[in-house]
Parts: structure tokens; sequence; C-alpha cells
């Protein structure tokens, strides 16, 4: 039994505006020959892209599968004894702490302290670590093909994610995202416009469509689900240590309507240490370029962005603003960033 009730200020997405491209988001075969040239390609253009041949085994990710959907058929009341981590561990409806909400429930889960996941079934707990372990050694490579693709030292930006910082460790969390059929009007929210705070997420989930990117035209479109590749989406502190020249890309999911099967993803979120400074990479600005963000931590971001709400600007405060010129990069649309849990 779902244990979901209809929230009183849930908001319909507005689906009629959000036709299918198929050529909207990029497939990088992550095995081939040029595959950094092709994320860094995918990651200037849309901040975001479709993965192949990344190396999770699919018997792995089904298994997953298989047991998170277990998890989520359990009684509200089971599901709930899991819920004493806060803000890790089981929730429905509430996205962070200041009043959004949405068509679904989930497990969030740190990588780093295991917090949220103690309690669970042990087949569960297991698959989670498992699969986890996996796909961030894929977010790893794909870091690795970032900075290859962006002329950088190719440890560049898997050293933010991997390891510890003066004994901190990064932040690392995984999320499994369950998005009933929704017995509203089609179109109903099931995760709101946001942006991901992190450097990187990758994503994967079953045969059931429902998630949406913005490109930069302005245009929402669907992106057809596909469980046998992975999904990357480009973070805001990416986009920062980049200085805009990767964009983080704004997306969000519609619920499934009844008689749909359930959508049931799994994020994967790699982000840095606690003090980690996040400013543009020196040895990626060229001559006379200005950066177009202040300094700042991670802490600091993370302070900032407890006090806002799913789709606000959360790198505004940071936002550093020039006259025009010839050298400077040029700074994507204000983003908008997922909820900090």
């Amino acid at each position: 039994m779902v244990g979901i009730t209809v929230p009183s200020t849930i908001d319909p997405t507005p689906v009629v505006k959000c036709r299918y491209d198929a050529n909207a988001v990029p497939t990088v075969d992550l095995s081939a020959p040029g595959a950094a040239a092709a994320v860094a390609d995918a990651c200037r253009g849309v901040g975001f892209f479709r993965a192949t041949n990344h190396g999770v085994p699919a018997a792995l990710a089904d298994a997953l599968e298989a047991l998170a959907a277990a998890f989520f058929a359990l009684p509200h009341d089971e599901k709930l004894e899991h819920a004493s981590a806060r803000p890790f561990g089981y929730g429905s409806k509430s996205i962070g702490s200041n009043g959004d909400v949405g068509w679904l429930e989930y497990l969030l889960l740190s990588v780093a302290t295991g917090s949220g996941s103690s309690t669970l079934p042990p087949p569960l707990r297991a698959a989670l670590e498992e699969y986890t372990c996996a796909v961030r050694e894929v977010g790893g490579r794909v870091l690795e093909m970032m900075a290859v693709g962006l002329g950088l030292d190719q440890g560049a930006l898997r050293r933010m994610v991997a390891g510890k910082k003066d004994g901190e460790a990064s932040a690392e969390m995984v999320r499994v995202n369950h998005y009933p059929a929704c017995p509203l009007a089609s179109g109903v929210t099931g995760f709101g416009e946001h942006t991901d705070p992190q450097i990187i997420s990758v994503l994967r989930s079953n045969r059931t469509a429902g998630l949406q990117i913005m490109l930069h035209d302005g245009r929402w479109v669907p992106v057809a689900p596909d469980p046998d590749s992975l999904f990357v989406n480009v973070g805001d502190t990416l986009q920062v240590l980049t200085n805009g020249r990767f964009h983080s890309v704004k997306h969000r999911v519609a619920a499934p309507e009844t008689g749909k099967q359930a959508r049931l993803s799994v994020i994967y979120f790699g982000g840095p240490a606690a003090s980690q400074r996040i400013a543009p990479l020196p040895e990626l600005m060229k001559d006379g370029e200005q950066s177009l963000y202040k300094d700042f931590t991670w802490a600091e971001y993370m302070k900032a962005a407890y006090k806002t709400r799913l789709g606000d600007n959360r790198l505004s405060p940071f936002e550093v603003h020039h006259c025009s010129s010839s050298n400077a990069v040029q700074p994507p649309p204000p983003p908008h960033v997922a909820p900090v849990h």
C-alpha cells in the first residue's frame, strides 16, 4: 500500500508545453574514443546527457529496482519507522524544509556516513551499497572525462568528490525517488523544477517517463526513459568551477497518471567537502577572463541554500556582474537549485 495523501498545495506541471524532441538529449558512449570531447560538448550545450556503455551491470540495477519497489509497497506506518534519521531516511511529499511538496516518496542516504540506511531491510541496504559503489565509479570516470575535455589535469574535478579534504568526507548522497500513479489530473508535479547543487548527478530510472529538462531557449522537453542508460546532470557547483562553460540544467518530474506504472529513479549526487573552496578553476581561466562568481565554500553555499525554496536561484548571492567584455564567458540563465536536504 502506497501511503501518500493528496498534498493541498501540489502544483500541476504544464505538460501541454512539453513536446518530445529526439535530438534534445545528447548520447555519449563512455567506451568510445573521443568520449571526453563528447562529454564536454554535452555539458557546454545542454548540461545533461545520456551515458551508454557505462559499466554498471544491468542485474545490479534491476535487483535494486525490485527491492526498492518492494520497500515502497510496504504499509505507510512501516516505512515511517525508517524516517528517524532526518534529513536522511524515508520521507514523503515534503521536499526540503521550506514548504515545497511533490507527489513522491523517497529514501535519502548519506554515502559517507551511511545515515538513513542503517534501519533498512538488509537486502535493500546491501543492494544500495553495491549499486552506489558502481555508480560512484562511473561518476568519477565522467568527471575525469569532463576535465580532459576542458584541457585540465585528469583528476582536477574527481579529486573534489573522491576521498576527504582535511579529514572531511565529501558530500555524496544517494536518493531513491518513488512516484506512484497520481489520482489527480494529469501533469501533477512529482518533483518541481530545480537544478542540482552538487558537482555531478548520475540518474537511473525504470521504464516510466516523467523527467523533463529545460533547454537554453526556455523549452521543456521530456527525457525518454532508458533503464539501460545513465543520465548525467551538471550541478551548480560545476557551473561555478568552469566559470559558466558547463551549464547546470533545470529539470523536473511529472507524476505518472492513474493506471500507469509508478516511476522509480535512483540518483547519485557527488558533492565536495564542506571546507572545499568553490571558485572558477584558475588553470581554466583565459588571460583577462573575469570570474562570474565570488569565492565561497560548500558549507557557505549550503547555509544559504537552507533558507531558500526549491525554485529559488541559490547561486544569486555569489554571482558577480561585469560589464560586457569580449573575453568574458557569457553566463547561463540564472539557475534554480534543488533543495538542500
